[in-house]
C-alpha cells in the first residue's frame, strides 16, 4: 500500500468502529468528514459511523440499504477508482 501512498492501513482488526475511531482521534479528523466503503454485513456498524457510506457494487443487500451511495463497479473491479472520481469531481475548481 504504500507504494501507492496510502499512509494508514489496519488488517486484522476485530473491532472496525474502535480502529476508526483512533485513527480518526489520531488524525485529528471528524467522523462527519470520513467516508467509508463497504461490502459486507460486518461493515455496516462502520458504515453508520462514517459522514459518507458507500457500498460497492456487488455488495450485499444490507448493506446497500445503509449506504448514501452505490458504485456502478464491483469491488476489485474499479470501485475505488470510481469513488474517487466522485470525490474529485465535487470538489471546488481551483
Amino acid at each position: 500500500m504504500s507504494e501507492l501512498g496510502v499512509l494508514h492501513v489496519i488488517l486484522g482488526c476485530d473491532d472496525k468502529v474502535a480502529a476508526f475511531e483512533r485513527l480518526i482521534a489520531d488524525l485529528g479528523v471528524e467522523a462527519a468528514n470520513t467516508a467509508y466503503v463497504g461490502d459486507d454485513v460486518p461493515d455496516i456498524p462502520l458504515l453508520r459511523s462514517v459522514g459518507l457510506a458507500i457500498a460497492v457494487a456487488n455488495a450485499v443487500a444490507e448493506v446497500k440499504a445503509e449506504c448514501a451511495l452505490t458504485t456502478r463497479a464491483s469491488g476489485g473491479r474499479g470501485a475505488v477508482r470510481e469513488i474517487c472520481d466522485l470525490i474529485l469531481a465535487s470538489r471546488d475548481p481551483v
